[in-house]
């Protein structure tokens, strides 16, 4: 219980902390407030280029078989890089796909690549539209169709039984405005 009455009653010799009366102008030095920090900037820079040094003190006194055990696992990454592009470059080719869209292939297992593939050529089936196909027959006389009559003169010397059989026809369409 002492201890309790200590806590919660604090004792006389404490000092108070009182806040700045308002009104007060700000007595700070800042000309000095800046040569102090530009002083811990020059000197963390100091301290990176010792630090720099250091490392390269202990880069040369590495043993070789570190140094050759860092440049074979530097090695083999890179390897390893490159038969994953290979793979990724023999999966597209053998599924066709565009050469702008290889990168977008992801995997580090021929079967994810082939996945990844399809997903792809999925997409871009979507993406295009659905164009027709040329006519090849486009600019090009009909052939197998009537001959159309386009002068009214033409008319005249055919008989009406031929007149109404080239109107069933439709050879008369261009005339009648039909066309």
């Amino acid at each position: 219980m002492s201890d309790e009455t200590a806590t919660e009653n604090p004792t006389v010799d404490e000092p108070v902390v009182e806040s700045e009366p308002q009104g007060t102008e700000d007595t700070t030095d800042w000309k000095a407030e800046a040569r102090k920090w530009e002083k811990r900037a020059k000197d963390a820079n100091s301290y990176k280029e010792a630090a720099d040094k250091w490392r390269e003190y202990e880069a040369a006194q590495k043993p070789e078989q570190e140094r050759v055990a860092e440049q074979l696992a530097a090695a083999k990454a890179e390897a390893e890089s490159a038969r994953t592009t290979l793979m990724r470059y023999e999966v597209a080719a053998e599924k066709k796909i565009p050469a702008e869209a290889v990168k977008l292939l992801s995997g580090s297992s021929r079967e994810e690549l082939e996945e990844a593939a399809d997903a792809l050529l999925a997409l871009i089936a979507q993406s295009k539209p659905n164009t027709p196909k040329p006519n090849e027959m486009q600019g090009k006389p009909a052939t197998g169709l009537p001959a159309q009559i386009t002068n009214p003169d033409d008319l005249k010397s055919m008989t009406p039984a031929e007149v109404m059989a080239a109107k069933k026809d439709g050879r008369l369409d261009t005339l009648l405005g039909k066309n």
